[in-house]
């Protein structure tokens, strides 16, 4: 188990991991595969952990943006199915191929580069064909051109097809007529492709908000991305009809205290200074942990279960934090004590999605932020089940 060496630490419930799993497990219509997208670092709480729990829990299919991503949890051991949803260059088809990776397939040279690939003990580089039915991102467009690709593909020997998918661009509105034109399109090709005769195993198009609001439209398998870790896509989805549990929690200690005197500057800037004496706290966590400087003003902690806000503008690796909450134990808050800023204490909390709107930004980003040098402590059952710091 690695070690860490300062009280800034995510923790990460391996256990409301597993329950918002279980969510949409027991959600989705019939026989719905499940794939558990562990890009981005598992959005920012740790993709080789995130990745076993997933396993262990018995997720079909792992998500990632790029080969290298799928490459780390093949060196930690994971076993369960990758697919890698972004782009994956022709020379490094055969890195895919052997060490069981699955491609997204989207383009004719692509295409032309796999048909090369020299025979590897019997062993195909498996894929899922890209359908763009209105995100505009990746994708064969129309379903004559789609279809036409799709047969290509199959007539690759080197190549598996297991799969067909596209990706909603708007399914966490309210609205939604413009993902029922994408489904409806996709749905379009799927009966061009079976009236070809081509079975493709997998079909899929659903992400979180999809899963939440219209699982009739996920086909084959459910992508769940950011509600997977307890958060809701937008505040548009029906939170109602599945229930998600935070799995990060955000904390650091006080490391100082002191009693400024009245019209004393904080920080760097002196954009606040007290209005009269005011004890004052130092964090050791800045923007360079994901701890945006943007939050400078906006931000507060919670101390004691009291949310007290951030002073001054937020350092590289320090911020200050207001600490007159005496009143709550009748003592002074000291240096050790603990502090969160995302999570809850007591009956107290600080959203992903509050942070977000002081930021301007969306919830995903947010933990995306959480810098690597912020150690991961999984916690699973009460007790640490492991902690990763790449900096130990």
């Amino acid at each position: 188990m690695d070690s860490f060496y300062r009280p800034t630490r995510a923790e990460i419930s391996l256990d409301a991991l597993r329950r918002n799993l279980q969510a949409f497990r027991g959600a989705m219509p019939g026989r719905c595969r499940l794939m558990a997208s562990v890009k981005a670092n598992a959005y920012g709480h740790g993709a080789v952990e995130v990745a076993r729990e997933a396993e262990r829990f018995g997720v079909d299919y792992l998500g990632v943006a790029f080969l290298d991503e799928a490459l780390q949890l093949r060196r930690a051991g994971i076993r369960t199915p990758i697919l890698v949803l972004g782009f994956v260059a022709a020379d490094a088809l055969s890195v895919a191929r052997d060490n069981d990776v699955t491609i997204s397939l989207f383009r004719d040279d692509i295409l032309a580069a796999a048909a090369r690939l020299p025979e590897a003990s019997g062993r195909k580089l498996k894929a899922h064909i890209k359908i763009d039915t209105g995100m505009g991102r990746l994708g064969v467009i129309g379903t004559d051109a789609a279809a036409a690709f799709i047969e290509k593909a199959f007539r690759v020997p080197q190549l598996e097809i297991e799969g067909l998918f596209t990706h909603y661009a708007r399914a966490d509105e309210a609205d939604k007529s413009y993902t029922k034109l994408q489904y409806d399109r996709f749905r379009e090709t799927i009966d061009c492709v079976e009236r070809q005769g081509f079975k493709v195993p997998i079909v899929h198009a659903a992400n979180s908000a999809a899963g939440i609001d219209t699982p009739e439209w996920a086909e084959g398998m459910l992508r769940l991305g950011i509600s997977m870790y307890g958060l809701y896509p937008s505040a548009e989805v029906n939170a109602q009809r599945i229930e998600l549990e935070p799995v990060m929690t955000l904390k650091t200690e006080v490391v100082m205290t002191k009693r400024a005197p009245k019209g004393w500057g904080i920080s760097y800037g002196t954009r606040y200074f007290t209005a009269d004496e005011e004890r004052i706290g130092t964090l050791p966590i800045g923007y360079a942990d994901g701890y945006s400087r943007m939050l400078t003003g906006k931000a507060y902690g919670l101390v004691r279960g009291v949310k007290m806000p951030i002073r001054g503008t937020i350092c590289m690796d320090q911020c200050m934090i207001a600490l007159d909450v005496d009143g709550t134990e009748g003592k002074p808050v000291e240096a050790g004590e603990e502090v969160v800023l995302i999570g809850r204490q007591g009956g107290a909390v600080i959203t992903a999605d509050e942070l977000a709107d002081q930021l301007g930004t969306i919830n995903y980003e947010v933990t995306c932020m959480v810098a690597a040098r912020v150690p991961r402590v999984y916690v699973k059952d009460g007790a640490i089940a492991a902690v990763s710091n790449p900096l130990a």
